[in-house]
């Protein structure tokens, strides 16, 4: 699959896997500030962004995307920066193309699964609400983005989530409006999103050694526990795990200028 991205900078190459929901947009600040060392690819994963859609929403395949991106760009190698669903993608491509990866950073993620879909983690829940809520809406029934935000407001409380989801609500030509992501292909697979990625069978009882791991973690966060840092430790037993204080799961968000210094930090020990 081609997909969308932005390209900015110059210098060694690094790649940005937004989250669930998210974008390549959700990204241009920290990118600016990499881009004066490193040449930066602003990627939209399937079904998201200006990426195509389609029906198969999985880490296998959004990792055969990202290593047809790179064939595509003539990429060698590249430094995987990861944030959520973006990190399990990260993870399963550092174990299917180890020899592409230069480093790899995972934020607030981890590679075993958060409960079956049916169990009803805080995790589950929370996507569970924010899935079905983008589908209850009619865009027919609306005129303004205003309207949209007050319908979603009746299940989503948060005005941040919200707001972030917003990004994702575009015009069509007829001027009706319309999700940019793939809500139905995504609502279908989220128990694989929510659920454990396939590294030991990739793996089959190795583990990544190959190059720097660094884990970001937001210390309000839950989605980094003991049982997910044990699990890192089994795939990737070298791995740096970081806690940025007072951030949520998006850390790069709450906490920019740390999450930035913290990046940034691990990135030039490469350089030197």
């Amino acid at each position: 699959m081609q997909l969308y991205f932005q390209k900015i900078g110059e210098g060694p190459v690094l790649i940005i896997l937004h989250g669930l929901y998210g974008l390549s947009d959700n990204w241009i600040s920290i990118a600016r500030k990499l881009s004066t060392d490193h040449t930066v690819y602003l990627v939209d994963q399937r079904n998201h962004g200006r990426s195509p859609h389609h029906p198969v929403h999985s880490y296998d395949a959004m990792s055969q995307d990202l290593n047809e991106l790179m064939v595509a760009e003539k990429i060698e190698k590249a430094i995987i920066l990861g944030h959520s669903m973006g990190g399990k993608t990260a993870m399963v491509f550092s174990a299917l193309f180890p020899a592409k990866v230069d480093k790899l950073i995972v934020v607030d993620i981890g590679p075993g699964g958060y409960a079956n879909i049916d169990q009803y983690s805080p995790q589950v829940l929370a996507h569970l609400n924010i899935v079905n809520s983008m589908l209850s809406i009619d865009f027919e029934s609306f005129t303004s983005r205003v309207q949209i935000d007050n319908e979603l407001a009746k299940t989503i409380k948060d005005q941040t989530i919200r707001q972030f989801l917003m990004k994702n609500v575009h015009r069509n030509q007829d001027n009706s409006y319309a999700w940019k992501l793939n809500i139905d292909a995504i609502s279908k697979a989220m128990p694989v999103i929510m659920g454990s990625i396939s590294m030991e069978k990739i793996l089959k009882g190795a583990s990544i050694t190959e190059f720097p791991v660094l884990f970001i973690k937001g210390e309000k966060s839950d989605y980094i526990n003991k049982e997910q840092e044990a699990l890192i430790g089994i795939f990737f037993p070298n791995a740096i795990i970081e806690t940025i204080r007072d951030a949520g799961h998006w850390v790069h968000s709450e906490q920019p200028e740390p999450f930035f210094n913290l990046v940034n930090s691990f990135l030039k020990k490469k350089l030197k």
